[in-house]
């Protein structure tokens, strides 16, 4: 369901008229010259905030009251035309036919040219985004959304695991067209509230997929001027001018303005960078219309916008976005189109400004004589000529200001995106009629089937689901003892699901909550699964019931925990109790299969395990986004295991041994331990000094997570014979070090104010031994025995790790495209007690196939080499 959600989420937008009871109006069709058919091109009525968009076919239909209008009809690198109206009582036929947009290179004269032009019209279109941005107090809107996509082809192997569940269960039919469209009203204010209602969708997707996640489609508000949108460098970030040449393929005029159109391309190719056009309005610096594609190991995305003025501003008004998916044994492509009618705006005259922005690197002149200068921000700034220096100085100078009166209103700072969704309660129920009316774009001829398919599949299905009926409940199957299950059931609201899931988790399939089947030396084989209750009212509450078991056959012995959790806003408390098996260290270095497959075919057993009886309480709550604390209490009988008499390997090799269930350690010559009883007792506290936050429906969540974050945790071992007290204190960040991608740093310090008597509650850190590295923990060593250097003493731990945009192979324009990574790491780790330094330094190669990698690491053991390994690791 998610995969067909991820194929077929598309967004469109349309224009929409206000007057929806007229008679009359315009249609026709929109073609280029050579009577091609024109799909998406935008109608605008001039003066008005009135519009609609032709569809795929180029056909169009606009609803009017009696007048006359002045008809704009725009497609992107064609000429705008316009063309008068007189409307009466019924549709005007009005068929029009655009020309390309004729390329000048002679109309544009700049002085001292020392590099292409497209440089300093780039580095001013850069100075004013943020004004661009900022420039709009509020807006209203109502958009109509469309999307279109299909998946072409699967793999054999998935069509022979999935292809079945895909179409019973899911009801995907491959190579079917499915559509989405939607009607939504936009209301925005400065500087980052989204307000939207969906008014009414509708789909032509099996019931399945409607009764599980309903017809929602957002409107896209992809913001180029804004520096990075979803991990792409807009050709306006500051920083644009490291990932991208630019040049000057000439200028041309709509509308009375000037436009420049720039040939964008990617300094080193990837997925985070666009390659295209851009076309920006000359002394204004705004965007007038882009057409824009980039490509990740997934596929590649194509992207075009276009812009209208509205008060003298030019506002987004459609988008064309399309897609080719080719991965995980899927074929598939999808379309979606964005486009805005009704623009209601109010602007800030503060920002709407046109200076005479001056490039210091070609003016030199006339920003020498300025650059004493200062510019009275208290004054307008239009046709005050200053340098981009002085432009950035004055908008910084203008948000101090606005941040200042916020703040005087009592107005949160820190939230840089608050986003509301509602959906109208007929939104799934509006009549044919109403789409008639509303839509104002014609179906085409594979829609309208479409629709009739689903309509007549719909009315089949009428009346077999009743919500909160007993009849709703999910149905069990044979198949799901395999499988697992989710079963979804009670009231489902389009916009957080169904409010009660009951999960099964079977022992044949591992997942996040429990092992599945393995082997180790101390069980034997072993089956765990487990049963999860979840209550859900909307964003405000949660409620989660579980157990898991878990039968070693040779043990002979069912051990099983139950545990619940109740989240309320920013509250978390958490009760776990039972019987189970765990590992030393409790963030499992090692996983479950790994140590099966190690332990079954080469008779190496690096997992260690102990039992516990136990009961734990915990508490997390947020105090602020910058400040959350935890508070956890626990009471457990522990239990040493010892490996199964006389147990063995598939493959037996007489010069190995399994290793004892007890690791063993530098600093301790005897780790075996007696059953005990302990009361542990932890606190911690995260701090994020500079944390920014977004919400959802009200509900705020941190959204900057690459800032700092320190932590401080501390644990007390009550147990007689066992008290020990642990303190450490870490710091964790990842810098965005532009072209030469990200580097993420984490540092962790600690000491034992008491030491503990027991190896349980060592200091263990995540080592590795096998082939096979573990994916998702970055606090991990490549190659570092899993228990020999714990500690009870003082300790320091260092991981750094720098993710390359290009450095060796991804120089290869077409290995980077297809996805290949590169990294170099170094992970360090000193103890006190031994005076003991370990260093690993290597460099990895992920994207193989899409989802391996490869990495070579060196160690060193107090200054002296020690070892060279191979690791191959899991990037999904």
């Amino acid at each position: 369901m998610k995969l067909l959600q991820s194929v077929i989420a598309f967004i469109l937008c349309c224009l929409f008229s206000t007057n929806t009871f007229a008679e009359g109006g315009i249609k026709g069709s929109i073609k280029n010259v050579k009577g091609e058919s024109l799909s998406f091109a935008s109608i605008i009525i001039k003066g008005q905030n009135k519009g609609t968009m032709a569809n795929e076919d180029g056909l169009y239909e606009l609803a009017l009251p009696s007048g006359t209008y002045t008809v704009v009809f725009q497609y992107l690198s064609h000429k705008s035309l316009e063309k008068i109206v007189n409307v009466q009582n019924d549709y005007v036929t009005l068929n029009v036919n655009l020309e390309e947009q004729s390329i000048s290179l002679n109309e544009v004269k700049f002085s001292a040219k020392t590099e292409d032009p497209a440089y300093t019209i780039m580095r001013k279109a850069i100075s004013m985004a943020r004004f661009h941005i900022l420039e709009v107090n509020n807006y209203t809107a109502r958009t109509y959304v469309k999307g279109t996509g299909k998946i072409n082809s699967v793999s054999k192997l998935l069509k022979a695991v999935a292809g079945n569940k895909m179409e019973k269960e899911l009801g995907i039919k491959i190579g079917q067209t499915y559509i989405l469209e939607s009607i939504n009203d936009i209301n925005f204010s400065q500087p980052n509230t989204v307000k939207e209602k969906i008014v009414s969708s509708r789909s032509n997707f099996p019931k399945q997929i409607q009764q599980s996640s309903g017809n929602i489609i957002t409107f896209a508000r992809t913001n180029f001027y804004v520096p990075n949108m979803g991990g792409l460098v807009s050709p306006l970030s500051p920083s644009a001018l490291a990932y991208y040449k630019f040049s000057f393929e000439g200028m041309f005029e709509d509308r009375g303005v000037q436009v420049n159109k720039i040939k964008v391309t990617p300094k080193s190719w990837g997925p985070d960078v666009f390659s295209g056009t851009i076309n920006i309005i000359e002394d204004t610096w705004a965007i007038h219309s882009l057409d824009l594609k980039f490509n990740d190991d997934n596929g590649n995305y194509t992207l075009k916008q276009l812009y209208s003025p509205f008060k003298d501003v030019w506002m987004p008004v459609y988008m064309d976005s399309g897609f080719s998916f080719d991965a995980f044994g899927i074929v598939a492509e999808g379309r979606y189109v964005t486009n805005v009618r009704n623009y209601n705006l109010t602007v800030n005259p503060k920002y709407h400004q046109q200076p005479v922005v001056i490039d210091e690197k070609i003016d030199k002149a006339e920003a020498k004589e300025l650059k004493g200068q200062k510019v009275d921000k208290n004054l307008a700034l239009k046709q005050q000529s200053m340098t981009r220096k002085q432009l950035k100085k004055v908008l910084k100078d203008l948000e101090k200001e606005d941040k200042a009166e916020k703040k005087a209103q009592n107005q949160d700072v820190n939230v840089i995106r608050d986003y509301s969704l509602d959906v109208d309660s007929l939104s799934t129920k509006r009549s044919n009629d109403f789409w008639n009316t509303e839509r104002q774009v014609p179906l085409t001829e594979y829609e309208v089937v479409g629709y009739k398919q689903a309509d007549s599949l719909n009315k089949v299905n009428e009346g077999q689901i009743k919500k909160d009926s007993i009849k709703n409940l999910p149905k069990f199957k044979l198949s799901h003892i395999w499988s697992g299950h989710t079963y979804n059931y009670g009231p489902r609201t389009p916009l957080y699901g169904y409010q009660k899931t009951l999960s099964f988790s079977s022992p044949a399939m591992a997942n996040s909550n429990v092992d599945g089947s393995y082997y180790n030396t101390v069980e034997g084989f072993y089956l765990e699964t487990g049963l999860k209750y979840i209550k859900r009212n909307k964003l405000l509450s949660r409620l989660e019931i579980g157990t898991d078991l878990r039968y070693s056959f040779g043990r002979n012995k069912l051990t099983g925990l139950l545990y619940g959790t109740f989240v309320h806003k920013y509250t978390q408390l958490s009760l776990k109790g039972g019987q189970f098996v765990y590992q030393y260290n409790q963030n499992q270095p090692i996983t479950p299969f790994v140590n099966s497959i190690y332990s079954l075919l080469f008779e190496q057993n690096y997992m260690k395990v102990y039992e516990k009886a136990f009961g734990q309480i915990e508490l997390r709550h947020q105090i602020s986004p910058k400040l959350t604390g935890s508070l956890s209490f626990e009471t457990a009988q522990r239990h040493i295991l010892e490996n199964i008499a006389n147990t063995k390997p598939i493959f037996d090799n007489k010069n190995r041994e399994f290793s004892s269930n007890l690791p063993t350690n530098s600093e301790l010559s005897d780790v075996s331990w007696t059953n005990h009883s302990i009361q542990i007792l932890s606190a911690g506290l995260s701090i994020r000094p500079f944390a920014k936050t977004s919400k959802f429906n009200g509900r705020e969540f941190i959204s900057n997570y690459r800032n700092p974050n320190f932590r401080i945790r501390s644990k007390w071992g009550f147990s007689g014979t066992g008290d020990f007290n642990n303190t450490e204190i870490e710091y964790e960040q990842v810098f965005n070090l532009n072209r030469l991608g990200d580097l993420r740093l984490m540092v962790t310090a600690g000491d034992f104010l008491k030491k503990p008597s027991y190896f349980l509650d060592y200091k263990h850190f995540n080592g590795n031994q096998v082939l096979f590295r573990r994916e998702g923990l970055f606090n991990s060593f490549r190659n570092l025995d899993y228990y020999n250097y714990s500690t009870n003493g003082s300790y320091i731990e260092a991981h750094a790790q720098q993710d390359f945009r290009s450095l060796l192979l991804t120089k290869i324009n077409l290995l980077r495209l297809y996805g290949l990574k590169e990294s170099v790491f170094a992970n360090y780790l000193y103890t006190g007690n031994k005076n003991f330094n370990y260093l690993e330094v290597g460099y990895g190669v992920s994207g193989i196939g899409k989802i391996f990698g490869l990495e070579v690491v060196s160690n060193f053991i107090n200054g002296k080499y020690d070892a060279t390994a191979l690791r191959v690791k899991f990037s999904r």
